[in-house]
């Protein structure tokens, strides 16, 4: 990622990175379907009002990792071999203690959350049995997502997708053996994807065996409390705001609920498909996260500032694209995930694909900003950005409804999005001013001394 041309690299690094996380939102997606059209689309609700709680739950312990892997990346740009596998180590021992302590708590709570959320008694019995199969299994997909983090750090994109494909054919398998010959209901369903994800963690832990520079010895496992810390640093403010943006996802989901089991139902088909239309977005900015993260391990900012731009270009052209498909094709596409019977869950679950998608732009600004502040270790203003992105959904989401029903709740989604880029925005510009001006400073005194060896600087550090 140090060198090149920006726009090859990202392209190159991402879209392997985006296939499997197409893939990945894909198989939720075949979940619903097989769930709508095996058991009943009160089945696919009950799934679909457990995806805001599972958001929270998962995104917490997800960020957690991804906050890891900065360190990783910014060690490997650094050509610290040592302290690479020191940090990989140290992610694998911070990620199984989070795993443990998060899902048990999630599952012991997931009815009475379920129940502050205002969920249909008609879809309670199913939501609660899948999220308390999701929790147990958590773990999976945790490490999972670690290990493609670990790979993706050293610049390997292409491994992770493979895993992704397979689990993606065994998860699609195992849906149709377990839901329609088993008939296993929701619990079928979590079942597969399970097992899945336990293949897809197996297939990269091989991988890692294999390249030598991630062989690990019993050495690197020898718990290093000032690395912990500082991946704690980085990964406790990620973790955070995955989590309160999820909180105002519960949010706005109990609002929706309160609408009645028809909107839970569209809601539930709408965000299936809008989940998928924004992967290319997070995909090009979580690109930006190693990108930006190698590139200030090896001390070259303007590479950082070329790269945001250039990954910015590639959503907003992606992002037109898209829309004009939802224009287009909402309709159908909701047909098929709830049946072609359901008319009033497919108007307005079309109504919610269309009016997202005219506002995908934002979060293609949203997405490389974030990242590359969070690759150069400033991931706290991105944490205070999640909670500026509540306090907006919040506050518009317990007031719009009232006189615009569901279309207040899209306003309120894309308001918050809104708001969390222009912080966003402001704060990139100020840490890459602050990064620069410390390199003009430094660089006299880089020529008069032998520079010792490079160690991985957060933009913290320098501000």
């Amino acid at each position: 990622m140090t060198k090149g041309s920006p726009t090859r690299l990202i392209l190159a690094f991402a879209l392997p990175m985006l296939a499997g996380s197409i893939l990945q939102q894909f198989y939720n997606l075949v979940d619903s379907i097989v769930v709508s059209w095996g058991v009943g689309v009160n089945a696919f609700a009950s799934i679909g009002c457990t995806s805001s709680m599972n958001f929270f739950v998962i995104g917490f312990i997800t960020g957690l990792t991804q906050g890891f892997s900065i360190l990783i990346s910014q060690y490997f740009g650094a050509k610290n071999m040592e302290g690479m596998r020191k940090s990989i180590a140290m992610s694998v021992c911070l990620s199984a203690v989070s795993v443990v302590v998060v899902s048990l708590a999630a599952a012991l709570s997931s009815e009475g959350i379920l129940t502050l959320m205002q969920t249909p008694d008609i879809y309670m019995e199913d939501a609660v049995l899948y999220s308390r199969i999701v929790y147990g299994c958590v773990g999976c997909l945790v490490f999972y997502n670690m290990t493609s983090s670990i790979l993706r750090a050293v610049g390997d994109s292409r491994n992770p997708l493979i895993a992704i494909i397979l689990s993606t054919v065994m998860n699609i398998g195992l849906d149709l053996l377990f839901v329609m010959v088993f008939h296993w209901g929701v619990a079928g369903a979590a079942i597969a994807t399970a097992i899945s994800q336990v293949m897809a963690m197996c297939y990269n832990l091989v991988v890692m065996r294999r390249l030598e520079i991630l062989r690990l010895s019993r050495t690197d496992f020898r718990l290093d409390f000032s690395m912990m810390r500082k991946m704690l640093v980085m990964g406790i403010p990620m973790a955070f705001q995955n989590s309160v943006t999820a909180l105002g996802v519960m949010i706005l989901q109990g609002v929706v609920n309160s609408l009645g089991a028809l909107y839970s139902a569209a809601y539930a088909a709408g965000c299936r498909v809008v989940n998928i239309i924004q992967q290319p977005n997070a995909t090009f900015g979580m690109a930006m996260t190693t990108f930006s993260g190698q590139n200030l391990g090896a001390g070259k900012l303007d590479r950082i500032r070329k790269g945001v731009l250039r990954c910015i270009g590639i959503n907003l052209i992606i992002c037109t694209g898209l829309c004009l498909c939802m224009i287009f094709f909402s309709k159908p596409i909701a047909g098929l995930i709830v049946g072609f019977g359901e008319t009033e869950i497919i108007q307005e679950a079309s109504n919610y694909m269309v009016f997202l998608s005219l506002f995908l732009w934002v979060l293609g600004l949203l997405w490389p900003y974030r990242s590359a502040l969070q690759g150069m270790g400033r991931t706290v203003m991105p944490m205070l950005s999640g909670g500026l992105e509540l306090a907006i959904r919040i506050s518009l989401v317990l007031t719009l409804p009232l006189f615009m029903g569901f279309w207040g709740v899209m306003t309120a989604e894309v308001s918050a999005w809104a708001g969390a880029t222009i912080m966003l925005v402001i704060d990139y510009y100020l840490v890459i001013h602050k990064l620069k001006h410390t390199a003009n400073l430094n660089q006299g005194l880089l020529k008069k001394q032998k520079a010792p060896e490079r160690v991985p600087v957060t933009a913290s550090e320098h501000s």
